[in-house]
């Protein structure tokens, strides 16, 4: 029995052999196959270099005509030019705001309708057929939106802060939600922002309920400053009596011979009848209260505050791929490529079709 369980080994030995011939015959293969591609992609490129190499001069010829037709196209063309205002919506305008810019946008680049372009933006109408495109959209500032998420964070209550991110409450934001933006204009003449200057801000803020809304503001932030002035005075008053009191008590206690010297000791401060460090600390608040109020009124005075104004001259917005200096050479250069391979694939289709009818 033990006999015949020995040539097992050399069947194993057989198998194993095989097994490792054909495992080397896929690598071969698949080997094969790479050089394959290789090969093929060399023979292509080849091919490629020589077609090039035998047409460079009307390759050349291409790409200089169109180069030159786009640099002449470019030159007698009008340019487009663009300038950027920047704003800080006040009173909840922002709404007023991108309703009125889309209006414009409208009549500037869909309408054509400069009539009522420079009736509004009080500029000639010649000026006002210059003017392509309005649009506008927020400025958003990381350290601003953390901040104002911090405020909103802290009104809500705690089973809403649990699911409340930074991120869900960006996302929960629209353009209306932000505080500054930036408004551009794209004109074929680039020193028509400096005009535009003039009264833009008040026509595209321009709101009955708004104005209303404005002078209500401003007579607020009046009165609460003649009554914080006023209150200032008050104080002041007071102050100013504490202080002859504390000069009066001062001199009821002076050491004999000792002129008109003012006593301050510690052991007699527990003596005095007033103390004006409360009141000295109330007047700088109210100090501070002033100036918050002077800022308010400065930075709400109008609608919408103008950050920064246009500039005195416009630049050039057109991006490269509206350049036909650039567009035009690349497209000649397609032309002559499609035109040549056209010519290969028919003279391939006339012989093939050639040898075909002759073969027997």
């Amino acid at each position: 029995m033990s006999e015949n369980l020995k040539p097992a080994p050399q069947n194993e030995e057989v198998d194993l052999g095989q097994l490792f011939k054909m495992i080397g015959n896929a690598f071969q293969k698949f080997f094969d196959f790479i050089a394959s591609i290789f090969k093929g992609l060399f023979h292509v490129l080849m091919l490629i270099l020589a077609h090039l190499f035998k047409n460079v001069k009307w390759y050349a010829v291409a790409v200089v005509l169109g180069l030159v037709v786009g640099y002449f196209l470019d030159k007698t063309s009008e340019k487009l030019y663009g300038a950027n205002m920047y704003i800080e919506t006040n009173l909840g305008s922002a709404y007023q705001v991108y309703e009125n810019i889309q209006n414009l946008n409208q009549l500037a680049s869909i309408e054509n309708d400069s009539i009522r372009i420079a009736e509004l933006l009080g500029l000639e109408v010649s000026e006002a057929a210059k003017l392509k495109e309005f649009h506008i959209s927020p400025v958003i500032d990381p350290n601003r939106s953390i901040k104002q998420f911090s405020e909103f964070y802290n009104g809500l209550d705690s089973l809403t802060k649990t699911t409340t991110t930074y991120e869900s409450y960006m996302e929960s934001l629209n353009v209306y939600s932000f505080k500054i933006h930036k408004i551009g204009v794209a004109s074929t003449d680039n020193l028509i922002y400096e005009k535009l200057n003039k009264n833009f801000d008040s026509v595209i803020s321009k709101n009955a309920y708004l104005d209303s809304l404005l002078m209500i503001s401003q007579k607020n932030l009046e009165r609460n400053e003649r009554t914080l002035i006023q209150q200032e005075k008050v104080l002041d008053s007071v102050i100013n009596t504490y202080l002859k009191i504390r000069v009066r008590e001062s001199e009821k206690t002076a050491l004999p011979n000792s002129g008109t010297s003012i006593y301050m000791a510690d052991a007699q401060g527990s003596k005095l009848l007033v103390n004006e460090a409360p009141l000295l600390k109330e007047k700088l608040e109210l100090n501070e209260q002033i100036r918050s109020v002077n800022y308010t009124r400065v930075r709400d005075k109008d609608v919408i505050s103008v950050i920064s104004d246009f500039p005195t001259a416009g630049y050039d917005i057109q991006e490269w791929y509206q350049k036909k200096k650039i567009i035009l050479p690349i497209i000649s250069l397609v032309f002559t490529i499609l035109f040549f391979s056209l010519v290969s694939l028919n003279k391939y289709v006339k012989s093939y079709s050639s040898r075909t009818y002759l073969r027997p």
